[in-house]
């Protein structure tokens, strides 16, 4: 993937990730892929503020959060026309993941090739 590792060259993500060390995990795999800066937010609320806030160009949206769904977030995100992706542990055809309908929704546990692939197609159709 060395010819990849530089999809987020000068970018900056926002991690929405209520595990520690998944979040750990991530933030290496988006350093590895050149992302400039790397914000965490481990709960809905510190999500929802870093999303107003802005000052980033990219995100990961785990869609459970402490129990809360993330949807909201990620329609937050389309409608400031931010690229995004959903991250989850659930089997895909769970009902509760209805909310992802059309969206791009990759598998945990996270590596570098599923989030570079999210990545690249959520950076590909906000083109």
């Amino acid at each position: 993937m060395t010819a990849s590792a530089n999809l987020l060259s000068g970018l900056d993500v926002l991690l929405v990730e209520d595990e520690f060390m998944i979040a750990v995990d991530a933030q290496d795999i988006l350093q590895a892929l050149d992302a400039r800066s790397v914000l965490v937010a481990a709960t809905y609320e510190q999500a929802e503020r870093r999303i107003a806030q802005g000052g980033f160009n990219v995100a990961i949206l785990d869609v459970n959060i402490h129990g809360k769904m993330s949807f909201p977030l990620g329609a937050m995100l389309k409608e400031r026309g931010i690229p995004f992706i959903f991250a989850t542990g659930y089997n895909l055809k769970d009902p509760a993941l209805s909310g992802v309908d059309g969206e791009i929704c990759v598998l945990k546990p996270y590596d570098q090739e599923r989030i570079h692939d999210g990545l690249k197609e959520a950076l590909r159709r906000r083109a």
